[in-house]
């Protein structure tokens, strides 16, 4: 069986793996309670992540970095 590793284990997280790799996880997670542990504490922390983070997704682009981005300096206004 596969021991795996932190980015076996990222992978897993963002499906970033073919189906073969997948279900070799999947098994080592089912009979490693070590793997299980760390998949779950991973899985914790990126949904905190994703629960503090995800809302800036939603602001609106300051005007400057619109402008500094679209190449014409900062905004004026």
């Amino acid at each position: 069986m596969k021991k795996l590793t932190m980015t076996d284990i990222n992978a897993y997280l963002d499906g970033a793996l073919s189906e073969d790799e997948r279900r070799e996880i999947e098994a080592a997670i089912e009979h490693d309670p070590t793997a299980r542990g760390l998949l779950d504490r991973y899985r914790q922390q990126a949904d905190e992540l994703h629960r503090l983070y995800d809302p800036v997704l939603d602001e609106p682009v300051p005007a400057n970095m619109l402008a500094l981005l679209r190449g014409r300096g900062p905004a004026h206004g």
